[in-house]
């Protein structure tokens, strides 16, 4: 159904941002490191009117539901117009405007809690939908961090500004190599002989009930024992497991500290054409995620095993963690022949070329 059909009445205001897929770089955003996602074809798009209710009036095509409410009280059950109202929120908030009555109709074709960020493409989606409808003029980088404020102080999700980002700024096509504690950043086209797919485990993951705001606090936990501001400070070099008193937060921040290395290896390889070293940094990125950063499952770790073995270069779990897509880089020369490979274990409708 359309904006109309729900509506009756045309929509004024349509703005869409899309999901990504973090190619490495896990965990290291609210460390202070670096990422490198890029976006995907998925995205969430919002159309806005104003309407002569003293309700706000929200639509989802996703969930074929509608919700009405007039103040931004965060529902007991984490329900998706939760974003929504968070949005509202925070855009009237820091941009002291008063509020006006909207109907607003979402339209998504991400798959939910897989770990490509939907969250933070629907935020961006709303907060650029609201800046065009009020005439805020409010620049991508600034929509970005409204969207980290969204998800971080309103919904209660730890993390970094990666997904928000990439997800305003990035460019179909390029890598998003950024530095999160300063957020500069480069887009970097991809050599024409890679592919990157991504397979569905059907691991469905949900942030708030997961372990991941357990890992974000084992993570500052790993700060304050070697007395830095964030980790992503720390060279691989210079990391000393003995430092730490407790062997699982050693082990979390060594992930965190080679991941960096890791992440900074991979933008000399992709500038370089070299599709082997990237290859491998993926397959190493993913082992150090599984052993040590302890974020995947059996049934994923199978689908990175599998994924080589039928000729991928490299192969890891992205986005948070515990469950998802993971994410394999393919030589395009060759990639026929690891689709038709892949296809003995995985059906056709779980697998998404990247580009």
């Amino acid at each position: 159904m359309s904006f109309k059909d729900i509506f009756n009445i045309d929509g004024e205001v349509k703005e869409s941002a899309h999901a990504r897929v973090n190619l490495i770089g896990e965990h290291t955003d609210y460390t202070g490191g670096y990422v490198m996602p890029t976006l995907l074809s998925f995205k969430n798009t919002i159309e806005i009117t104003e309407n002569n209710t003293n309700e706000f009036i929200v639509y989802s095509q996703y969930f074929k539901e509608k919700k009405a409410f007039n103040d931004f009280k965060k529902s007991t059950n984490n329900e998706w117009v939760d974003y929504i109202k968070g949005c509202l929120h925070i855009f009237f908030e820091e941009n002291k405007i008063s509020s006006r009555y909207l109907n607003i109709y979402i339209s998504s074709d991400i798959p939910l809690e897989r770990g490509i960020s939907s969250s933070s493409a629907l935020c961006v989606a709303t907060l650029k939908a609201l800046n065009t409808f009020f005439e805020t003029k409010i620049k991508d980088p600034e929509i970005a961090k409204l969207a980290k404020k969204v998800e971080f102080n309103y919904i209660g999700v730890s993390g970094g500004i990666m997904d928000q980002m990439v997800s305003s700024i990035g460019i179909h096509g390029k890598a998003f190599f950024m530095n999160c504690k300063n957020l500069e950043y480069e887009l970097i086209s991809f050599p024409k002989n890679w592919k990157f797919c991504l397979i569905d485990s059907e691991v469905q993951r949900n942030l708030r009930n997961s372990s991941y705001n357990e890992r974000f606090a084992e993570l500052q936990e790993a700060e304050r024992s070697l007395g830095v501001e964030y980790l992503g400070g720390v060279k691989k070099q210079n990391f000393q497991p003995d430092k730490f008193d407790n062997n699982t937060i050693a082990k979390r921040a060594k992930h965190v500290v080679f991941e960096n290395d890791r992440v900074i290896n991979a933008k000399k390889n992709l500038i370089e054409n070299n599709i082997y070293e990237f290859g491998n940094l993926m397959n190493e990125s993913h082992e150090s995620y599984s052993k040590d950063f302890e974020a995947s499952t059996l049934d994923v770790d199978l689908i990175v095993k599998r994924s080589v073995e039928c000729g991928a270069l490299g192969a890891r779990l992205t986005g948070g963690g515990f469950g998802g897509f993971t994410v394999s880089l393919i030589e395009r020369n060759n990639f026929s022949h690891w689709y038709s490979k892949i296809l003995n274990f995985y059906p056709a409708e779980k697998i998404f070329e990247v580009n």
